[in-house]
């Protein structure tokens, strides 16, 4: 009786590491891929307020995909809007502050792709009414941080190479209303940018704030900023003044903050082309050397 027990116990334990070689196995034969990383990083408006999913583009089969840093970060999903719908954690938690409805991520990621031919991984951090002054001081940074992180891991056990690594930044109007001076607001995303390099981000992608359609004035130093410090560094790249032509007829809201999905689109294709653009024109030169 003894004999036969241990028998059964060899084989079951035989037939465990057969099928643990067997998804071993597997794995190493599985061929890397290559895709491009990109955080979107803001507040609302990259966020997706004002948008409606439902009007969003469809994706382009294989351009991109999200990675879900909170609800769920042992996979990748297919990108789908809304992007990053319940990506709330810590100082990036934009469940009490806004309800994401659509963003400018698929069109995005979309022009990205026609460009350069990689697949994006995008990750959400971004949080509604958030100064760069609350970015540096807050723990956002932090968590962007560890956000890209545990998606570099990730797609590691993926079997993906990670070619660039991208921040994209779209916000302002925080600090327009805390009254953030020009030269206030390029120091302080000077530092944004340089603490994401740290981090491995390449290079940051602007897209450069709206004006205030009750009052034209009001956030014309912070878009001047972003247009200065695009121009003095070459690691912080203006990607779409599409914002600042937008009308009434592009905002959700009355107070002229939250852009429509429609909106949304356009500006989303307009900074993935350039974006594409810049990435192309960096990619053949790395090729060349």
């Amino acid at each position: 009786m003894k004999t036969k027990k241990r028998n059964i116990v060899v084989i079951v334990l035989g037939s465990i590491l057969c099928c643990f070689l067997i998804v071993l196995l597997s794995w190493f034969q599985r061929p890397w891929r290559t895709m491009d990383v990109i955080l979107f990083m803001g507040q609302s408006n990259v966020s997706g307020a004002g948008g409606d999913a439902s009007e969003a583009p469809d994706l382009i089969e294989g351009a991109g995909y999200e990675y879900r840093a909170v609800t769920d970060p042992r996979h990748l999903y297919v990108l789908e809007e809304p992007f990053g719908e319940n990506e709330n954690r810590g100082a990036l938690d934009d469940s009490q502050i806004l309800e994401r409805e659509g963003s400018m991520v698929t069109a995005f990621v979309n022009a990205y792709y026609q460009e350069t031919g990689t697949p994006v991984v995008a990750i959400s951090a971004s949080v509604g009414s958030s100064s760069l002054e609350g970015w540096l001081n807050k723990g956002r940074k932090e968590e962007a941080a560890d956000r890209l992180e545990a998606a570099k891991k990730r797609m590691k056990k993926e079997k993906i190479r990670i070619r660039h690594t991208y921040m994209l930044w779209f916000q302002g109007e925080a600090d327009v209303n805390l009254k953030t001076t020009k030269d206030e607001y390029k120091t302080m995303l000077r530092q944004l940018v340089s603490y994401m390099e740290e981090q491995g981000v390449e290079a940051c992608f602007l897209v450069q704030l709206g004006p205030d359609l009750t009052d034209v004035s009001k956030n014309q130093e912070i878009m001047q900023a972003q247009l200065e410090i695009c121009e003095e560094e070459e690691d912080i790249i203006l990607v779409s003044e599409l914002p600042a032509s937008l009308t009434g007829e592009d905002m959700k809201d009355k107070g002229g903050i939250h852009f429509t999905q429609e909106a949304l689109n356009l500006i989303g294709e307009d900074a993935g082309k350039n974006a594409g653009s810049y990435v192309a024109s960096v990619s053949a030169e790395e090729d060349e050397d």
